[in-house]
């Protein structure tokens, strides 16, 4: 996915990315982690665009939520 970040860079990203990489030890023991197959279809072709658009704009996902997918991915 093109638009992915290291978890250092999630304050002030400047590429407007809605999904960052994160790793496991930084996750929240609160998150709420969804396996990638989990999603919905409509959720799983956002996630993966490569257009601009915002994975939380999905009935099942929301800001904060962790897919684990290739790697873990927060939803900003």
């Amino acid at each position: 996915m093109s638009r992915t970040a290291s978890d250092q860079s999630l304050d002030g990203l400047a590429d407007g990315s809605s999904v960052v990489v994160v790793s496991p030890e930084r996750i929240d023991p609160d998150a709420r982690v969804r396996d990638f197959d989990q999603l919905s279809a409509s959720a799983q072709r956002l996630f993966v665009s490569e257009e601009e658009t915002n994975p939380a704009t999905a009935a099942d996902l929301d800001p904060g939520d962790v897919v684990r997918f290739t790697d873990y991915y927060r939803v900003r």
